[in-house]
């Protein structure tokens, strides 16, 4: 048995949270130009961890179950008396820090690029990645966003990497060992 096995079901994330720069700015960005539903805005006094006083608002937006009851949140903190120094936001890569959201299809993708682009917003993709195909694009405050449509294959070659997972692990370990 593997400890995976014996682990309680996980059924998704409720919610991924990332430090905005201005909690307005990004609700006008995933309310108005995404269209995502703000459900959440909630003014807390305290850090949740230690109780140290620390006033901040933490806001959600339904990106996708648009159900009460199986929620499914982008959320983000906006810490007005804790300043962010210049390395909050900043990412080496395009792909440092990014955040995949499942669309339907190709014809989905295909319109998020439209809708996107017709926001002022600009757009890289789409990407053919084998197992999907994807757009991306930035926030406000610079994280990366990514709208991934299967290609046909997906399952099948999800399938094979799946099963060649822990070999091609051995193999990555054995070249960083070697150089």
């Amino acid at each position: 048995m593997t400890t995976a096995d014996a682990s309680p079901p996980v059924f998704g994330v409720h919610h991924t949270a990332y430090r905005c720069r201005d909690a307005e700015e990004t609700r006008a960005f995933y309310e108005d130009k995404l269209g995502f539903p703000m459900t959440l805005a909630l003014e807390i006094e305290e850090e949740p961890s230690t109780g140290n006083p620390l006033k901040y608002l933490h806001i959600f937006f339904d990106i996708g179950s648009h159900k009460a009851d199986e929620p499914n949140y982008i959320a983000f903190f906006e810490l007005p008396d804790t300043p962010a120094d210049e390395t909050t936001f900043a990412q080496k890569w395009g792909f440092d820090l990014h955040l995949a959201l499942r669309v339907n299809g190709h014809e989905d993708l295909a319109a998020w690029k439209t809708r996107l682009r017709e926001n002022g917003i600009p757009v890289k993709g789409p990407i053919d990645h084998g197992i999907c195909s994807s757009i991306y694009f930035s926030d406000p405050n610079g994280y990366v966003l990514e709208f991934a449509a299967e290609n046909e294959a997906e399952r099948a070659v999800l399938a094979q990497e799946s099963s060649e997972a822990r070999t091609n692990l051995a193999k990555w370990n054995a070249w960083k060992a070697a150089r």
